[in-house]
């Protein structure tokens, strides 16, 4: 039988300070430390994950990565993700509220293309530059373990830094994307989270966009290949897989909860998307 995946707060980490809205760990520590986190659990909270040695794999979203060294882990909240990790793995775990990183740069959060997209995959491989990303980390873990004073101010402004050179990096493996157009699949994307589950006509976020639907079913094709639909539909799914696999709730409960009103329809629509049921997709995860 399946059971709720945990979401866990920042106030959950071991040492994490009272009202802080950062917290940073090495990830070896992390893994002695808090016992189950290597199994299935979600966040309140926005994760960069750096590894520096070891092996493994990392599950997120049920899509499954290969951990080696210079890897950078981006996780939004709400994502749900876990881990093998051989025995020798060392790196950091940095996490921080989105009040955090908007209070000095508003809405940049939701521009970089590894955070809030199920269409990028969340992992950014830097063997050609481990170095820069090598330093930022030991920096910002020094400020962090320290704790001089204006700390918050420092550590955001590391943070900042961290994002932005993963941002450019990231960007040049995605040749020829128009930014304009990327903006607009972010903006797209952020609705999405917002309202998939009460809003499932594309016309509806197009207007909200100030866009006509064909226009928006134009700009995911170019970006994306995929058209406007597919999106909504794909982060249905996903949440369904979530459900699925992580609480006991039944394939009704589940779709009743996911706007679908007949059953059999809910029960259509997975398994065009997924080709099983329900399940059996849920059968197939049960370990």
């Amino acid at each position: 039988m399946s059971t709720p995946v945990p979401v866990y707060k920042l106030q959950a980490f071991p040492r994490h300070e009272p009202n802080a809205l950062f917290y940073m760990t090495r990830l070896e520590k992390l893994v002695q430390e808090f016992k189950g986190i290597d199994k299935p659990h979600s966040h309140t909270f926005y994760l960069v994950m750096w590894i520096i040695k070891g092996s493994g794999t990392h599950t997120i979203d049920f899509k499954t990565y290969p951990i080696a060294p210079c890897q950078l882990y981006f996780l939004t909240p709400g994502q749900v993700h876990s881990w093998q990790l051989s025995d020798d793995v060392e790196g950091f775990n940095l996490f921080f509220e989105a009040n955090f990183f908007r209070s000095r740069f508003g809405n940049r959060l939701f521009q970089y293309p590894f955070f809030h997209s199920h269409q990028h995959q969340p992992l950014l491989e830097v063997a050609e530059k481990p170095a820069v990303f090598r330093d930022l980390f030991r920096y910002a873990w020094q400020e962090y373990d320290a704790r001089q004073p204006n700390r918050p101010e420092v550590f955001l402004s590391f943070v900042h830094l961290l994002l932005e050179t993963a941002n450019r990096l990231y960007t040049e493996k995605q040749a020829d994307t128009d930014t304009h157009l990327f903006d607009k699949i972010r903006q797209y994307e952020e609705l999405l989270e917002q309202q998939f589950l009460t809003v499932r006509e594309v016309a509806a976020y197009a207007e909200q966009m100030h866009l006509t639907p064909n226009y928006l079913n134009h700009i995911c094709k170019k970006v994306l290949g995929k058209t406007a639909s597919q999106l909504l539909h794909e982060r249905l799914t996903i949440e369904a897989q979530r459900l699925l696999t992580h609480t006991a709730q039944s394939v009704k409960e589940i779709g009743f909860l996911l706007g679908f009103d007949d059953p059999s329809y809910f029960v259509r629509f997975f398994k065009k998307h997924t080709r099983q049921t329900p399940a059996e997709f849920r059968q197939s995860v049960i370990v």
